[in-house]
C-alpha cells in the first residue's frame, strides 16, 4: 500500500497547511493548562493500570525507573517553562526538558519499559517535545515531532494524544476505510435484528438493541463484529502511519538541495473498498478508536495486535486450503456466456433450490419475503446515532457480544440458517442457476491471489415475470461502489468475512447464500471510479475539474450551472468561477489508455451523449446532497430476463435515475397521481363556483401529500394556468384553511422551481394580495412572501412592520399540520431583517425605530431559541441598538446569550462577525456592574470555551473585525485580577496594536481607538464614552461634564440615580484602573508606540481619537507604580502633545494635551524634558490657565526649574491710558468676572468691561456723598462692599452688566480700609485699632494701640497692617488680638505696613523700607517668613494673582515678582508725573491683565504675555 501514489501535489502547500494546522493545535494545548493536566492524569492512570496488571513479583529495573522519571521530570520542566514569564528561566527549563524528553523519545518501540510499551512512552515524549519547540518559535521541529508521534504510535495518538488533530490531518484520507466499515457493520447488524424485513429504509438500529436481542446473538456473529472492529482499527493505524511518513517527507523535502523525487501522495485503501461513493457525512456509529478505559492499561491493545497477527497467519493457511478444495470440486470451464454482464447489473441476486425456499440478497441491503406475502426493504445506509442513550445501548451490546464470542470458533466454520422467502406474487418465478455457481467458483480458483471468496450470484427470471410500479416502489438498486485490486486488503478481508458459504437448511437441502460483501467487483468488471462522472454515471468524454477538486462531464456540469446552481453538486461548496475550466487532459489520456486495454467495458460504459434527465426537473438549488442522490427513486425494473438483452449498470447510473422522470416506474407513478389530480385541476381553473374551487384545492393538497411523489407533480402543477388558479383562490377565498393550503402548495412549487415565483412577482396585484392577507393576520402569507424575495421597495411600501411583529409575537403557531418549507415565524423574522437592514440608511433607521416602538424587542428575544431565524434576530437587534442605544439595557437584561454563542460557534465568518458586533455593542453599558455581569455570562455560557473560540476566530478574522474581537476578549480576561501572563490578553493586545499600526486600514484604526475609549468603563446611558468629559473635568474644565451629568439626571429617576451613582462610580473606577494598568504596562508601554503612529495620520478623526486615548493612558499611567512604561510614553508622545498644545485651535484638545503634560511633569525626568519647551509653551499655558488647572500646575512646576529664567519669559504690552481725572483720584480697584470696578474721590463708582485692550465704561453710579476709599469683593464674588468718608458702608449686588446697591449701613465713622463677608464687616477709621461690625447695632472696637493702614480677612481671622511695621491678628470669634509679626523699630522715620494680600495660604505684606526690605511673605499656618521682598522703595500698594506679585512704589514704578520663587523678574513704569503716585492696583485671577490707578486720575492697563 505504501507504494500506491496518485498524482503529485504541491509540497509547499502541504507544508504550509501542516504548519498552520499543527501550530494551531499546539497553541490551543499551550493555552489550556487544564486540558494538559487532565491528559497527564489520564496517561498516569494508564501507567498505573499497567503496573497493577503486571506481575507483582517482577522487580522493575533501575534503568526503567530512570526512564519514567526522566519523562516525568521533562514534563514538569516544560510546565514550568510555560507558566514563567522570565525569558532566561523559560529557556533554561526548556533546555532541561528537552534533555529529559529525548530519553523517552528515542526508546525502541518494539520493547517495554517497566511493563509499559515503549511506543506509548515515545509518542507521549514526542507530543511534549512539539510543545517545547513551539515555545521556542520553531514550528518546523514542532510539526516533525507531532508526525513522529503518529508514526511511532498511531493508535494512542488518535484516541488519547491528539484525536482532534488526527481527524483534521488524516480522517479526510480515510473515507474509503470508513465507508467500508459502515457497510460491513450494517450488514452484520441486519443479520442480528430479527424480522429485519419489516424495518423501514431509514431505521435507527439502536432502538432494536435490547436485552433479548443481545442474548440472541450467535457466536459467529459476535466474532464477526469483533474481527471487524479489530480490522477496522488496524487499517486506520496503518494508513495513519503511512500518511504521517508522507507528511514527514514533505516537511524534510527541499527542492533546492534535495535530489530525491518530490514525495507523492499515497492512497488509503480499505480492506475491501465499497462499490459506492462514501458519504461526506460520517454515520454516528463510526468510531475511530475503541472505547478504551484508562484503567485498562495497554494489555488490551497489545493483546489485540498479537492476536491479529496470529489470526492472520492461521486464516491465510486455512482459507488457501479451502480454496484449493473448492476449486477441485467445481469446473472452471462451466461458465455461462454473458453472465458477467448480468452480474454487473444492480438487480438482486436470486438463487433457488428445488427443495429449499427462495433466498434473495440485494446489493444495497436485504429484501425479504415472508409466507404472508408481505415484503420490505432495508437499506445499508445508516441514519446515525442521535443521542447518548443509543450509544450506550450499542456499547452494551458490543460488550456482551465480545464476552460471548468463543475464541476457538471462526466465522468460516460457524453454521448459518438461510432466510426463507416466499414470492409475493404467483406470477413471479425464479430459476435456479447451478452453472452460475460453478462458474463463480472456477473464476475464484483461477486467481486466488485476488479474492478467495465467492462473488455475486446472478439472478434469473422467466418471461412471465413482471412487476407493476406499485410493486416496485420498495425496490432500490445498490449505490455506486469503487473497486481496487490490493493483495493485502483482499487477504485481510477474506479472513474476517467469507463472502459466501454453503449451508444446510432445516430440510436438509443445501442452499448457497451470497453475503452483501460479495458484491464487490474487480477492475475487470467495472471502470475505475475516477473515470466515471458522478452525475451521468458514464465514463468521462470531456472531464473538467472544478475548484472544489471534483471532476464532472462538461455537458453535465454545464447544465447543472445553467439551472441557476452555484455550488458543487457533491461537496456543496460555492463556486466562485462562472465559466468552466479547461479539459482535464491528464485524466482524459488515462481514460483513453484504459479504454484501449478494456474495449468491451469501454463500449458498455461510454457516454455518447449526456442525457438531459440526469438532473431531473426539480430545482436542486437548496436540496441537500442526500436528496439529489436519494435511493428512493432509484427503482429496480425487472423485464423479461430470458430475452438475454444487455442491461446498463444501474449502480453507476444511481444519480441519474434518482431524479430522472424517464424511469418506467417513476413515470407510471407520476401519471397515476396526475390522472387523479386532473379533475380537481380542471375544476380549479374553470369552475366559477368558489366553494368548488376551495374544495378542489384541499383535495389537490391531500392527493399530492398521499402520493409521496414530487418531481413530476411539480412540473405538472407549475404551469402558468394552474398557478394562476391558485392565485385567484388567494384573492377570492375567505376560508383560512383554504388560504393556508393554497399557500402551502404554492410555497412547495416556488421552493422547487424559481420560475413559479417569477409568475407571481411579474404581477404587482399578486404581491398586493399577499400583503393584504398578511396584514389581515394570515401568518402563512409570510412564507410565500419570503420565497418570492420581493424588492425592498415592495416590502417597505406595504407597511408590513406591525403585521410581521405580530406574527413574531404570537406564541401559538397553528399551521393545520402542513409541513411548510419554512415556519411562518421564521419567514417573518427573515422579512423583518430585510426591511431593517436593506434600503437607504434613513428608511432602515425608521424601520428599526418602529420595531422598538411596537414592542418588538421582547418577541425577537424569544425567537432566539429558534435555530432557523437566529441569525436574522441578532442582525435586527444589532440594528435596533445602533439606532436607539437606550434599548441596549433592556436587551441586556432580558436576553439569553446561549443561542447567540451557539450561533457564533456554528456559523461561518459572516455570521460570526454579526455575533461579535452584537456582543461588543451589548456590553457597552453605562452600568459597569451590569456590563460585567453580561461579560461573565458570555464567558461561562455555551458548550465551548468562549474565550478560546474568540481567540481562534481573532487569529483568522479580517482586519475590520479585530478591534471588536480583541476588545471583547480583553474584557473577558480582565473579569478577574490581571495575572502576570495570559495568552488571551497577549493575543488581544497584539491584535489591537496591529490594528493601530496598520495605516492602510484607517477605518480599523478608528474602530480600535473607539474600542479603547469605550473599554475604560465610563459610558453614558446612550452608550457613548464619557472619557473626554471626565478628563476635561480632571483638568479643571467642568462644563462638558456638567452638561453630560445634567442630561443623565433628566433621563433617570433622580432618587434611583443618586442611590446607584456612587456604587456605579466605584465599580467604574475600579474597572478603569484595571484596564489602564494592563494597556499601559503591556510590554513596557508598547501601546504608546502604536499611538505615536496614529498621531501621524492625516485623518482628523484618527488624530483626535488618538489624542483622547493617549491622554487617558498617560494620565492613568502616573497613578500606578512605574513598571518601565513611563519612559516609553515620554519618548513616543511628548512631542505630540507639545505639538497639539501649540497648533490646535480647539480648547478641549489643548486642555487634554495639558493634562497629559501635567502627568509628565509630575516625574522628575519628565519635568526636565518638558522644561526644554518652556519658552514655546509659556504663553499658551498662561492663556489656558483660566480654563484648566492643569495648565497652572504645569506653569508652577516649570517655574521651579533652575534652568528656567522667568525674566526671559516675562513680557507685557501697555495699553492706552484712560483719563478719569474729572472724578478725582482713583482710590481703589477690584477685578471680577472680566469686569473692573473703580472708586473715586468724588464718591463715584465705575464699572468697566475689561475684556478688551482698552477698558470700556459700562456703568457709573454715585450713591456715596463723599470719597469711596475702599472696595472689597469676597467669595463667591456676588456682592461688592464699599466704604466711604461719608461714614457708610454699602452692599452692592453684582450683575452681568451693572451693580445695584441693596443695603446701606451707617457706621457713624469714616471708613479708610474695609474687608467684609456675609457675617461681619471690618474697617479702620481715624483712631487706633479696628472696628468690627456684624451688620447690626453699633460697631465694636478692637483696640491694640496702633493705627491700622491695611486689612486682610480669611475665615474667622482678621490681619491688620499697622504702624510700627507690625501685623496684628484678630480672632473674630472672641474679638481678641495678638501680634502676628512685629518688625524692627527704628528711631528715625515711620515704619508702616501699607498693604496686605492673602493668596493660597500665604500672607503678602508690603510697607516701609527697612534695611533694604520693604515686604515679606508669611505662611498663615506656621506664621513663618518664607520670603523677603528686597526693593529700594517703600511699597504703597500690592496685587497678587496665580503667577505674579505686583508692588507699586512711591516713584511710580511697579515691580513684578514671581510668586512661587519670590524672585523679582521685571518692573513696569507708570505714567505718573510730578507728585502723582499709584493709589490702587488690581489684576485678574489668571494673570493676563494688570490695572493701575493714580492720584492724578489716570487709569492704566497692561496686557501680560
Amino acid at each position: 500500500m505504501a507504494g500506491n501514489y496518485r498524482f503529485e501535489l504541491d509540497q509547499k502547500d502541504i507544508v504550509r497547511s501542516l504548519v498552520t494546522t499543527v501550530g494551531s493545535f499546539i497553541q490551543d494545548r499551550l493555552i489550556d493548562k487544564e486540558q494538559r493536566n487532565q491528559h497527564k492524569e489520564q496517561c498516569a492512570e494508564r501507567l498505573a493500570a499497567e503496573d497493577g496488571n503486571s506481575d507483582k513479583d517482577t522487580e522493575v529495573r533501575y534503568s526503567d525507573q530512570a526512564v519514567l522519571a526522566n519523562l516525568d521530570w521533562g514534563i514538569d520542566a516544560l510546565e514550568e517553562a510555560i507558566s514563567t514569564s522570565n525569558m532566561e528561566t523559560k529557556m533554561a527549563r526548556l533546555d532541561y526538558a528537552e534533555k529529559m524528553l529525548q530519553v523517552s523519545a528515542m526508546l525502541n518501540a518494539c520493547q517495554k519499559t517497566a511493563g509499559v510499551p515503549n511506543f506509548y512512552l515515545s509518542a507521549w515524549a514526542h507530543l511534549n517535545l512539539s510543545y517545547l519547540w513551539k515555545l521556542r518559535n520553531d514550528i518546523h521541529n514542532a510539526v516533525l515531532h507531532i508526525l513522529e508521534m503518529f508514526i511511532v504510535d498511531p493508535f494512542f495518538s488518535r484516541i488519547d494524544f491528539a484525536p482532534e488533530l488526527w481527524k483534521h490531518l488524516f480522517l479526510p484520507h480515510m473515507s474509503s476505510i470508513v465507508g467500508w466499515y459502515s457497510e460491513e457493520r450494517r450488514n452484520i447488524v441486519m443479520d442480528v435484528i430479527p424480522d429485519s424485513s419489516d424495518l423501514s429504509f431509514t431505521v435507527d438500529f439502536d432502538n432494536y438493541f435490547n436485552e433479548s436481542l443481545i442474548l440472541s446473538v450467535r457466536p459467529e456473529q459476535a466474532e464477526r463484529i469483533q474481527e471487524l472492529e479489530q480490522l477496522y482499527g488496524q487499517s486506520l493505524d496503518e494508513n495513519t502511519r503511512l500518511y504521517a511518513k508522507y507528511y514527514k517527507d514533505c516537511m524534510n523535502y527541499d527542492s533546492a538541495t534535495s535530489r530525491k523525487v518530490i514525495p507523492m501522495l499515497p492512497i488509503a485503501e480499505a480492506p475491501m473498498t465499497p462499490l459506492h461513493e462514501v458519504s461526506h457525512s460520517i454515520p454516528d456509529y463510526v468510531k475511530f478508536g475503541p472505547i478504551l478505559p484508562k484503567s485498562a492499561g495497554f494489555s488490551l491493545v497489545l493483546k489485540a495486535k498479537e492476536n491479529a497477527r496470529e489470526a492472520s497467519r492461521l486464516k491465510e493457511t486455512s482459507t488457501f486450503s479451502e480454496n484449493l478444495e473448492r476449486s477441485a470440486t467445481w469446473d472452471a470451464r462451466e461458465e455461462i456466456p454473458g453472465e458477467r454482464e448480468d452480474r454487473d447489473d444492480g438487480s438482486d441476486a436470486y438463487i433457488e433450490s428445488k427443495d429449499s425456499p427462495r433466498e434473495i440478497v440485494s446489493n444495497s441491503g436485504f429484501r425479504t419475503e415472508k409466507d404472508d406475502g408481505a415484503s420490505s426493504y432495508v437499506s445499508n445506509s445508516s441514519t446515525g446515532v442521535k443521542d447518548e442513550e443509543a450509544t450506550s445501548k450499542r456499547q452494551l451490546a458490543m460488550d456482551y457480544i465480545c464476552r460471548q464470542s468463543p475464541s476457538n470458533s471462526t466465522i468460516m466454520n460457524s453454521p448459518r440458517s438461510p432466510r426463507k422467502i416466499s414470492s409475493p406474487k404467483a406470477g413471479i418465478n425464479y430459476e435456479k442457476g447451478p452453472t452460475s455457481v460453478l462458474r463463480l467458483l472456477s473464476t475464484r480458483a483461477m486467481d486466488s491471489r485476488i479474492s478467495t471468496s465467492l462473488p455475486d450470484s446472478p439472478s434469473f427470471c422467466n418471461d412471465n415475470s413482471s412487476i407493476s410500479p406499485a410493486d416496485s416502489d420498495g425496490e432500490v438498486t445498490g449505490q455506486q461502489k469503487t473497486a481496487r485490486e490490493s493483495v493485502g486488503c483482499a487477504q485481510s478481508v477474506k479472513q474476517v468475512f467469507p463472502k459466501s458459504f454453503l449451508n444446510e437448511s432445516d430440510e436438509g437441502s443445501q442452499s448457497y447464500v451470497s453475503s452483501p460483501m460479495s458484491e464487490m467487483l474487480t477492475p475487470q468488471s467495472r471502470p475505475p471510479k475516477d473515470f466515471v462522472c458522478p452525475i451521468t454515471g458514464q465514463i468521462f468524454n470531456d472531464p473538467v475539474t472544478l475548484e472544489t477538486g471534483q471532476t464532472y462531464e462538461r455537458k453535465a456540469i454545464q447544465e447543472w450551472m445553467n439551472r441557476g446552481n452555484t455550488t458543487c453538486p457533491i461537496t456543496r461548496q460555492p463556486l466562485s468561477a462562472t465559466s468552466l475550466p479547461k479539459t482535464n487532459y491528464v485524466l482524459k489520456r488515462l481514460i483513453t489508455s484504459w479504454k484501449d486495454q478494456h474495449p468491451e467495458l469501454a463500449q458498455e460504459f461510454s457516454c455518447t451523449e449526456t442525457p438531459r434527465s440526469y438532473l431531473g426537473n426539480s430545482s436542486p438549488k437548496d436540496m441537500p446532497l442526500e436528496s439529489i442522490l436519494s435511493p428512493t427513486s432509484n427503482l429496480l425494473t425487472l423485464g423479461s430476463i430470458n430475452n438475454e438483452t444487455e442491461r446498463k449498470p444501474r449502480r453507476l447510473m444511481r444519480a441519474a435515475l434518482s431524479a430522472s422522470p424517464t424511469s418506467v416506474i417513476s413515470q407510471a407513478a407520476v401519471e397515476t397521481v396526475i390522472n387523479a389530480l386532473k379533475p380537481y385541476i380542471l375544476c380549479l381553473c374553470n369552475s366559477e363556483d368558489l366553494q368548488e374551487c376551495e374544495a378542489a384545492v384541499l383535495t389537490i393538497a391531500r392527493i399530492w401529500e398521499d402520493s409521496k411523489v414530487d418531481s413530476g407533480i411539480h412540473t405538472y402543477l407549475s404551469s402558468p394556468a394552474i398557478v394562476n388558479g391558485f392565485v385567484e383562490i388567494l384573492s377570492a377565498s375567505l376560508n383560512r384553511d383554504v388560504l393556508r393550503t393554497t399557500i402551502y402548495i404554492l410555497s412547495k412549487l416556488i421552493y422547487a422551481d424559481d420560475t413559479v415565483g417569477g409568475l407571481l412577482t411579474s404581477i404587482d396585484s399578486d404581491f398586493y394580495c399577499l400583503a393584504a392577507l398578511l396584514n389581515k393576520g394570515l401568518a402563512e402569507a409570510a412564507v410565500l412572501m419570503y420565497l418570492l424575495r420581493p424588492s425592498i421597495s415592495q416590502l417597505s411600501g406595504h407597511h408590513l412592520m406591525s403585521s410581521l411583529v405580530t406574527i413574531i409575537s404570537n406564541k401559538n403557531e397553528d399551521t393545520m399540520g402542513l409541513q411548510l418549507v419554512i415556519a411562518p415565524k421564521d419567514a417573518a423574522v427573515a422579512l423583518l431583517e430585510r426591511i431593517v437592514t436593506e434600503g437607504d440608511e434613513n428608511d432602515s433607521s425608521l424601520n428599526a425605530m418602529n420595531i422598538i416602538y411596537t414592542d418588538g424587542i421582547p418577541a425577537l428575544l424569544n425567537c432566539l431559541n429558534r435555530v432557523d431565524g437566529r441569525q436574522s434576530v441578532v442582525s435586527i437587534l444589532l440594528c435596533c441598538i445602533r439606532v436607539d442605544i437606550t434599548c441596549r439595557t433592556m436587551i441586556a437584561n432580558r436576553i439569553e446569550l446561549s443561542p447567540v454563542l451557539e450561533l457564533f460557534y456554528g456559523g461561518d465568518d459572516s455570521v460570526r462577525g454579526i455575533c461579535i458586533e452584537f456582543l461588543y455593542e451589548l456590553v457597552q453599558l453605562s452600568s459597569r456592574t451590569l456590563s460585567n455581569q453580561i461579560l461573565q455570562i458570555i464567558k461561562d455560557e455555551g458548550a465551548f470555551n468562549t474565550m478560546h473560540a474568540l481567540l481562534v476566530y481573532l487569529q483568522m478574522s479580517p482586519m475590520e473585525q479585530k478591534p471588536a474581537i480583541a476588545t471583547l476578549l480583553l474584557q473577558l480576561d480582565l473579569l478577574v485580577v490581571p495575572r502576570k501572563m495570559s495568552i488571551y490578553r497577549e493575543e488581544a493586545m497584539e491584535a489591537l496594536l496591529e490594528t493601530l499600526q496598520r495605516k492602510d486600514f484607517p477605518s480599523s484604526q478608528v474602530m480600535a481607538l473607539q474600542a479603547l475609549s469605550s473599554i475604560s468603563g465610563h459610558l453614558s446611558t446612550s452608550g457613548k464614552s464619557c472619557m473626554e468629559a471626565l478628563l476635561l473635568k480632571t483638568a479643571g474644565f467642568d462644563q462638558p461634564y456638567n452638561a453630560l451629568m445634567k442630561g443623565e439626571e433628566l433621563k433617570r429617576n433622580e432618587t434611583e440615580f443618586t442611590e446607584k451613582r456612587k456604587e456605579e462610580e466605584k465599580a467604574a473606577r475600579s474597572w478603569e484602573k484595571r484596564v489602564a494598568f494592563v494597556l499601559s504596562n503591556h510590554e513596557k508601554g508598547v501601546i504608546f508606540k502604536a499611538l505615536e503612529e496614529c498621531f501621524k495620520s492625516n485623518s482628523v478623526e484618527i488624530a483626535k481619537s488618538c489624542l483622547l486615548v493617549a491622554t487617558w493612558l498617560v494620565h492613568m499611567l502616573y497613578s500606578f507604580p512605574d513598571c518601565g512604561a513611563r519612559e516609553t510614553a515620554r519618548k513616543s508622545l511628548l512631542d505630540k502633545f507639545i505639538n497639539v498644545l501649540q497648533s490646535s485651535r480647539n480648547l478641549e484638545e489643548k486642555i487634554l494635551a495639558a493634562l497629559a503634560l501635567r502627568g509628565f511633569v509630575s516625574d522628575p525626568g519628565g519635568l526636565d524634558e518638558v522644561g526644554v519647551y518652556t519658552k514655546s509653551i509659556w504663553k499658551i499655558l498662561r492663556k489656558l490657565k483660566k480654563s484648566s488647572t492643569a495648565a497652572s500646575d504645569i506653569l508652577k512646576a516649570l517655574m521651579n526649574l533652575p534652568c528656567v529664567d522667568a525674566a526671559e519669559l516675562w513680557s507685557c504690552t501697555e495699553g492706552p491710558e484712560s483719563d478719569v481725572s474729572m472724578n478725582g483720584e482713583v482710590l481703589s480697584m477690584v477685578h471680577i468676572r472680566s469686569r473692573l470696578i473703580s472708586s473715586h474721590s468724588d464718591g463715584t463708582i465705575k464699572v468697566w468691561d475689561a475684556r478688551k485692550r482698552v477698558p470700556r465704561l459700562i456703568q457709573e453710579v454715585r450713591e456715596h456723598s463723599k470719597a469711596v476709599t475702599c472696595l472689597y469683593v469676597p467669595p463667591p464674588c456676588d456682592k461688592l462692599y464699599s466704604g466711604s468718608l461719608d461714614k457708610t458702608i454699602r452692599v452692592w449686588s453684582i450683575k452681568q452688566e451693572e451693580i445695584h446697591c441693596i443695603r446701606v449701613h451707617d457706621v457713624k465713622e469714616i471708613v479708610h480700609e474695609l474687608t467684609a463677608n456675609d457675617k461681619v464687616a471690618c474697617f479702620s477709621s481715624q483712631g487706633t485699632g479696628v472696628k468690627v461690625y456684624n451688620w447690626s447695632g453699633v460697631p465694636k472696637h478692637v483696640n491694640f494701640n496702633k493705627n491700622v493702614k491695611s486689612l486682610a480677612l480669611t475665615a474667622d481671622k482678621l490681619y491688620c497692617g499697622c504702624t510700627g511695621c507690625s501685623i496684628q491678628e484678630v480672632d473674630l470669634r472672641n474679638l481678641t488680638s495678638t501680634t502676628f509679626y512685629s518688625g524692627a523699630k527704628k528711631l528715625l522715620g515711620k515704619q508702616t505696613i501699607y498693604s496686605l494680600q492673602i493668596y493660597n495660604g500665604l500672607l503678602f505684606a508690603g510697607g516701609s523700607l527697612v534695611d533694604g526690605i520693604a515686604g515679606k511673605v508669611f505662611s498663615l499656618c506656621s506664621k513663618a517668613v518664607i520670603g523677603s521682598l528686597s526693593t529700594g522703595f517703600d511699597i504703597q500698594r500690592m496685587a497678587v494673582n496665580s503667577d505674579f506679585l505686583f508692588m507699586a512704589t512711591k516713584c511710580g514704578i511697579i515691580e513684578v515678582w514671581l510668586k512661587e520663587r519670590v524672585t523679582k523678574i521685571a518692573y513696569v513704569k507708570t505714567g505718573c508725573v510730578g507728585n502723582a503716585k499709584v493709589m490702587s492696583l488690581a489684576t485678574d485671577y489668571e494673570g493676563q491683565r494688570l490695572f493701575a490707578g493714580s492720584s492724578d486720575g489716570k487709569l492704566q492697563v497692561w496686557s501680560l504675555d
